[in-house]
């Protein structure tokens, strides 16, 4: 893994920060407390989350939200992780926005997801937990300034589980005690299985008694399969004779069907010639009224028609209408000559209009007035005297009408009246031919009286039959039902054996493996982990003395380390207490300590040749030993070393150096020039 970039928001004393990593050795170089650590912390965080550490030590004091985004290259992918922390309330922060993006493509995960993520791409193979920080990147990859020193000053014991804990020889230990406990369980189940076996002969027994009432049901069904052969014999006889009592009394039903019409044709006959001769009754008193009517029609014919007196009354108020048009105008034009006498001048000519000429023209208009009104009165009397004979007319006609009408009435009812005889003399015969019929049918439903009290008879008896029969059925059904009862009984119990007998191969199959695993197994595990475990002490020895000598010239002194990883110096042969070395040899004996155990854990996870990362590693070096830490680290050949110091002088073995200070309690990143 190769780190590329890294962003900070709100993360402890860093409200922005933004670092881009090369190749090669890179030094983060700053006061204490300048915010250097935070970096790494951070780093670890957006790899892993929170593991352990609390979200408080991390979210800056008085935000509400912050944020670590980091950029990384492993075995040719490039990696960008975010996570976001979010205050929730005044004690409780937690993780929000978490993603990681592969070669450009985005997945939205869990915190836990994502650790899992994580360690799948790095392929540090750890189990996943989400309150735990790596183990594998704490001890191949990232030394803490705490735990350099620390492992030292462990008591034995503890030392020796770190170091097996970092070597994953825990893991073999795990596997012992739980193939005990395997072991122990199978045999539980085993015991449990085998013990069964005691119980067969019981079910046996069963299946005996089982067997044996099953004998007796079935001897019972073939008794009474033999009464339901006798049974089945009667009852088909007795169909027999229902079928053909069934055809005749079908055949007798349509003779009383037969009746039944003829009762009713016979009904509607009877009904229909008291109907014809109501209508006949009434025909003759509406007959005896239009004649009646008829003879009291007086016709007396007009000299004109009515017609002939319409026209000439048409002419005769023409002529009247001029008489009256120049009646109006003769009278307008004297009551104008009138008014002119009383003015005695002509208003238009100016002239006198009562002379001679004038008067004789008023009198001569008088006469016209008066002949014109006495032929007007001898017309009015015309047409009232014409009015007269049109009424006249009018009666005639209306008379002559009313004769058609009672005429044509009458000629309806005589023709009714004949078609009524008629139907009623065919209706009398019908009812005739009828009541021969009906006596015949009522011969045919004494036949069919007789004939069904037999069917019903037989009915009866083979209803009680098929009764006994479905009884018979029942019975078979219920031994049946019993007899199937028993047989699921005799398989569930014989499955019931086998189960057993299973189960008791089963529980000595178990033994075999218990005897396995308690014999070879575990005993494989120990001498397997033994052999690696000598093996890694004895790598870790020389890794460990070769650092030390590297750090430390003085050639009166060596280290090396015991079966239990003991830390031992000697000086000319003679072991040497380690309270008595100088701060910078002690420095040298952790750091050599770290990067050997850095070193065979890279090794065991197989990412060798890939990042480094030391907090603090020269406290207590002298400037000769500063010195060589550079030359150190470059002969370890990895691809890039990121130390965190307070050192001036590790700027000297450093490819780039970022200087980290703090502002107004505010931490910043400066990168190299």
């Amino acid at each position: 893994m190769i780190l590329r970039r890294l962003k900070l928001r709100n993360i402890r004393s860093y409200e922005e920060g933004e670092i881009n990593f090369p190749n090669g050795i890179i030094l983060f170089e700053g006061d204490i407390g300048s915010g250097k650590s935070t970096i790494l912390l951070a780093t670890e965080f957006a790899l892993f989350g929170l593991g352990n550490e609390k979200a408080t030590s991390l979210l800056s004091l008085g935000k509400n939200e912050g944020e670590v985004e980091l950029e990384f290259e492993v075995k040719g992918n490039k990696v960008k992780v975010h996570r976001s922390l979010v205050r929730v309330s005044k004690k409780n922060i937690r993780q929000e926005n978490c993603w990681i993006e592969i070669n450009g493509k985005r997945y939205l995960l869990s915190p836990k997801e994502m650790k899992e993520k994580i360690l799948n791409i790095l392929g540090y193979n750890e189990p996943v937990d989400p309150k735990a920080k790596s183990i594998i990147f704490r001890y191949a990859v990232y030394t803490p300034q705490e735990e350099m020193k620390e492992i030292l000053n462990k008591p034995t014991e503890e030392r020796l589980q770190t170091i097996r804990k970092a070597l994953r020889l825990e893991e073999y230990k795990i596997a012992r005690d739980n193939a005990s406990l395997i072991a122990k369980e199978l045999r539980t189940y085993a015991n449990i299985y085998i013990k069964e076996e005691e119980n067969i002969p019981k079910l046996e027994e069963k299946i005996k008694e089982y067997e044996k009432n099953k004998k007796e049901l079935s001897e019972k069904i073939k008794e009474i399969e033999e009464i339901l052969i006798d049974v089945n014999i009667e009852i088909s006889g007795y169909e027999e004779e229902l079928k053909e009592l069934r055809e005749e009394l079908e055949k007798l039903m349509g003779e009383l069907k037969k009746e039944e019409e003829l009762r009713r044709s016979f009904e509607e006959y009877n009904k229909r010639i008291d109907f014809l001769k109501s209508q006949l009754s009434i025909n003759r008193i509406e007959k005896e009224r239009l004649e009646k009517q008829k003879d009291s029609i007086i016709l007396k014919k007009p000299e004109k028609t009515l017609d002939e007196i319409e026209k000439i009354l048409d002419e005769i108020k023409e002529e009247r209408d001029k008489i009256i048009e120049e009646y109006t105008k003769k009278q307008q034009l004297l009551q104008n000559y009138l008014i002119l006498i009383q003015k005695k001048v002509c208003p238009t000519c100016n002239q006198s209009v009562d002379n001679p000429i004038f008067l004789a023209k008023v009198e001569a208009l008088k006469k016209e007035v008066e002949e014109i009104e006495k032929k007007k009165i001898i017309i009015e009397n015309e047409i009232k005297k014409l009015n007269e004979i049109r009424k006249e007319a009018k009666i005639y006609e209306d008379n002559i009408r009313e004769l058609e009408k009672i005429n044509y009435k009458l000629s309806i009812i005589n023709e009714q009246n004949k078609n009524y005889e008629e139907e009623i003399k065919e209706l009398s015969k019908r009812i005739e031919e009828l009541k021969e019929k009906i006596e015949l049918s009522r011969k045919a439903a004494e036949e069919y009286n007789i004939k069904k009290k037999e069917y019903e008879k037989i009915d009866n008896e083979l209803k009680k039959l098929m009764e006994k029969r479905r009884n018979l059925e029942l019975e078979k059904t219920r031994i049946i039902s019993n007899i199937e009862k028993y047989d699921l009984e005799i398989s569930n119990t014989q499955q019931e054996i086998n189960k057993i007998k299973e189960k008791v191969n089963k529980g000595r199959k178990l033994m075999e493996y218990i005897t396995w695993i308690e014999e070879c197994f575990i005993p494989a595990l120990e001498k397997i982990e033994l052999v690696i475990f000598r093996n890694a002490n004895r790598e870790f020895n020389d890794e460990f003395s070769r650092f030390f000598s590297y750090m430390v010239e003085d050639p009166t002194k060596s280290v090396m380390i015991d079966e239990d990883f003991t830390p031992i110096v000697m000086q000319e042969s003679y072991e040497h207490e380690i309270s008595n070395l100088s701060g910078g040899e002690r420095t040298a004996l952790a750091l050599a300590f770290r990067l050997a155990l850095n070193k065979i854990v890279q090794k065991r996870a197989g990412i060798e040749g890939g990042l480094l990362i030391l907090d603090e590693p020269t406290d207590g070096f002298s400037k000769d030993q500063i010195g060589k830490i550079g030359d150190l680290i470059r002969e370890l050949k990895l691809d890039q070393v990121i130390i965190v110091s307070h050192e001036r002088e590790l700027e000297g073995s450093a490819d780039y150096i970022f200087r980290v200070r703090k502002e107004n309690g505010k931490s910043k990143i400066y990168a190299p020039i």
